[in-house]
């Protein structure tokens, strides 16, 4: 797994050189270059499945989820609260509108890791701030949350939390029910039937 990661950082430090390289075409203010790819090494913009989720619950009013999926896949299943934006109009004067909104934390997740990367790239190039990835993207919640991950060894009380927390995450955003023997690189989320819930209010003032 760490390897993955190895290689994914270098994938991204050429493509990081690369846009460093390329011709501005808008107005948008720029990362300076040395900053860009000092933040590609770094792991600090990656958020779990099981935060992303927690925060989800809660109805955090700080979270932007970002999905960039294929608006079939999107119509197929989503996570609540999701705004569908395929990496080639996130740059968009509507989006940048969007991004830009204060108080906001911005996550990018597509199937996997690579799409999500190299959205954040992009995002990173034009100095947007508080922009994160969901680490594994929907793959992993989905493996996680619908095919209830186990974990190894003898668990301990924290680990006993966090399967108590993802049984109940499970049933409040997709119910009980058999989903099957879905593979683990394809997620089979056309079984699953989504339960959305009705947005909360915001207790106090805003973000």
């Amino acid at each position: 797994m760490e390897r993955k990661y190895t290689l994914l950082a270098i994938f991204l430090i050429v493509l990081a050189l690369g846009l460093v390289i390329l011709p501005k075409k808008n107005e948008l203010k720029e990362t300076d270059p040395k900053a860009l790819l000092s933040s590609v090494v770094e792991k600090s913009r990656y958020l779990t499945v099981d935060q992303i989720t927690h925060r989800i619950i809660e109805n955090d009013p700080t979270l932007m989820l970002i999905d960039l999926r294929s608006a079939d896949q999107f119509k197929i299943f989503s996570l609540p609260g999701s705004l569908n934006i395929l990496t080639d109009s996130l740059l968009t004067r509507a989006n940048m509108e969007l991004f830009n909104q204060p108080g906001k934390d911005k996550i990018l997740y597509g199937n996997a890791d690579l799409m999500a990367e190299k959205a954040w790239l992009l995002c990173s190039r034009y100095a947007l701030n508080r922009i994160y990835v969901m680490k594994g993207g929907m793959n992993e919640w989905f493996n996680t949350f619908v095919k209830e991950k186990l974990l190894t060894g003898t668990p301990s009380t924290s680990d006993l939390d966090l399967i108590s927390f993802r049984k109940a995450a499970r049933q409040f955003l997709i119910g009980s029910g058999e989903t099957g023997n879905a593979s683990a690189t394809t997620p089979a989320i056309e079984k699953v039937q989504v339960i959305r819930k009705a947005p909360k209010a915001a207790a106090g003032g805003g973000c």
